[in-house]
């Protein structure tokens, strides 16, 4: 097929265009009908997923070969069973899930309380997990900054990249797609799906408040590591309040050497340790605009991050909040 655009005037006689047009003719015919057709944006992957089955389907690269050869008899004959194989098709996936895989690639999901029997039955395992306590700094989908006032459990993100941790962009696939999430089950690219309510949300009490060992430690670990009273005292001593470095600096050795423990003498996944925890506070302060680098004496020291403008305000370490 002809990658030209055909710009002449092709509305004033549709049917005369498709007579004798060429095939650039008729395809700029048919892009403009299933742009207003489907609904979806052009450059969404809903958009290219449908359209390449509504094609195939049509025997619609074989037309465009062969456009110039058609009489016009046989172009009215596949223009009518392309519009009929669209029809139909459209008819089959107007509000289901066509596996394009553009929310995968945009952020992984929040998990729910329907989603606990995923863990229950080791669907989903502790290091595909993790957590973002209330006061960690996230980022939207749409990628403006926000601090939780909630804590939520999201499934891993593919290092370096938006993706679901399930996500296989090769074949845009999902790992458990049978088995995925509740919110990927809502999720409606063809429209906005209803946030959850706030109750719906899985949380760390709901998996593990019944072991009491690691509950005392996840209860310690969020009393002297609260996000807010580091991000408090992270804009104390970036205005010079020497004071604030004891609380903080006690923090991130508490938060190190309890991690060191779980995955030391518990014998952990150093992973796993992000769904007991949430991620490393070093990790939190990137997000803040400081650098935490631990020397060879285990001792932590600090420094302003140089890509840093602002410090304190960068959400440069955000996962997505689905």
């Amino acid at each position: 097929m002809q990658k030209n655009r055909f710009t002449g005037k092709i509305r004033t006689d549709p049917w005369e265009t498709l007579a004798v047009g060429p095939p650039e003719a008729m395809v700029s015919l048919w892009e403009e009908f299933l742009q207003d057709t489907l609904g979806a944006p052009k450059k969404s992957a809903r958009f290219r997923v449908l359209r390449r089955e509504i094609e195939t389907a049509a025997g619609f690269q074989e037309a465009c070969r062969n456009w110039r050869r058609m009489p016009p008899e046989e172009r009215g004959r596949f223009w009518r069973q392309l519009m009929e194989t669209c029809r139909h098709i459209l008819e089959e996936t107007r509000e289901v899930c066509v596996r394009c895989g553009e929310c995968c690639e945009k952020g992984s999901p929040t998990l729910l309380l329907a989603d606990l029997p995923l863990l229950q039955q080791e669907v989903l395992k502790w290091e595909e997990i993790v957590t973002l306590p209330r006061g960690e700094q996230v980022l939207s989908r749409e990628g403006r900054p926000q601090i939780l006032g909630e804590e939520r459990l999201k499934i891993r993100e593919i290092p370096g990249t938006r993706q679901c941790w399930f996500y296989v962009a090769a074949t845009r696939s999902c790992r458990i797609y049978e088995q995925r999430p509740e919110q990927c089950r809502r999720q409606q690219c063809w429209q906005e799906p209803p946030p959850p309510e706030a109750e719906e949300f899985l949380n760390r009490r709901h998996l593990l408040q019944a072991v009491p060992e690691v509950w005392e430690l996840i209860t310690a670990h969020a009393e002297r590591c609260d996000r807010k009273r580091v991000r408090e005292a992270v804009m104390g001593l970036l205005r010079g309040d020497e004071t604030a470095s004891e609380p903080l600096f006690e923090a991130l050795h508490f938060d190190h050497y309890l991690r060191q423990m779980l995955t030391g003498d518990w014998g952990l996944p150093a992973a796993a340790t992000d769904l007991l925890l949430g991620r490393p506070l070093p990790v939190f302060l990137g997000s803040l605009g400081l650098k935490a680098v631990l020397t060879p004496e285990g001792v932590f020291r600090l420094e302003i991050k140089e890509s840093c403008s602002q410090p304190g305000t960068a959400p440069d370490a955000g996962l997505v909040l689905g």
